[in-house]
């Protein structure tokens, strides 16, 4: 009898440090942050026109103008929640609102690179958001408007190597800007070459994201230099 109960006390014991081990794993896997991505260097592929605001434009078949987001603006946020539209028929100018990107809560509005008419939404992009971040310039499009001038839509616009060119310097330009951030934030940045980490934008406070959106997205538009 007296070694059946040694026997349970030792069976118990270990059963209760098996518990207590499988609970600490559990709780260092919830606490442990996620590793700590760099930014991918943009590559914006042929064809696509792309405008300072980081919106970029395609020419469809059927003469529409399809509208997403850039791989650099996709990077930056990391990830969208919710993506709102116009109504289709709803006028627009280059420069003005287009749609709007919902990410951890707050709101990104996102200009129009061209003026025309709103003919579409993806409805991929309405019902998986992060399909605008995961494929920006494929899946992920956001919406199709319609114009009468091609030429005046494209005009101020980059294409090819002065785009690729342009977002590249972007980065460089986002990284210096998140320095000054993380005394008020912790962002993520990349101590290997300095570039920001997938996400930074998103993990800025209010007020820097705010100004995040102000000086890459809302900023004046611009003509491509020659």
């Amino acid at each position: 009898m007296v070694a059946l109960f040694v026997v349970l006390t030792i069976v118990v014991a270990l059963a209760v440090d098996s518990y207590v081990l499988a609970r600490q794993r559990r709780t260092a896997a919830v606490s442990a942050p996620a590793p700590l991505v760099a930014m991918k260097v943009p590559q914006p592929p042929q064809g696509i026109f792309l405008d300072a605001a980081h919106t970029w434009l395609r020419i469809t078949s059927d003469g529409r103008l399809r509208v997403g987001i850039d791989d650099f603006l996709a990077e930056a946020v990391g990830q969208v929640e919710k993506v709102e539209v116009p109504a289709q028929g709803t006028t627009i100018e280059r420069g003005s609102p287009l749609f709007t990107l919902f990410v951890k809560g707050r709101k990104l509005v996102v200009p129009s690179p061209a003026s025309g008419t709103v003919m579409s939404a993806n409805d991929k992009a309405l019902r998986d958001p992060s399909a605008v971040v995961r494929d920006p310039y494929g899946a992920g499009w956001v919406a199709s408007i319609w114009t009468r001038d091609h030429h005046a839509a494209i005009s101020p616009l980059r294409i090819g190597a002065a785009a690729t060119h342009f977002l590249r310097e972007e980065l460089h330009r986002l990284a210096d800007f998140m320095v000054p951030t993380r005394v008020h934030a912790t962002v993520p940045v990349m101590a290997d070459g300095g570039l920001p980490g997938k996400g930074a934008a998103a993990s800025l406070d209010d007020e820097s994201w705010q100004a995040f959106a102000r000086e890459f997205v809302n900023a004046p538009a611009q003509k491509p230099q020659a």
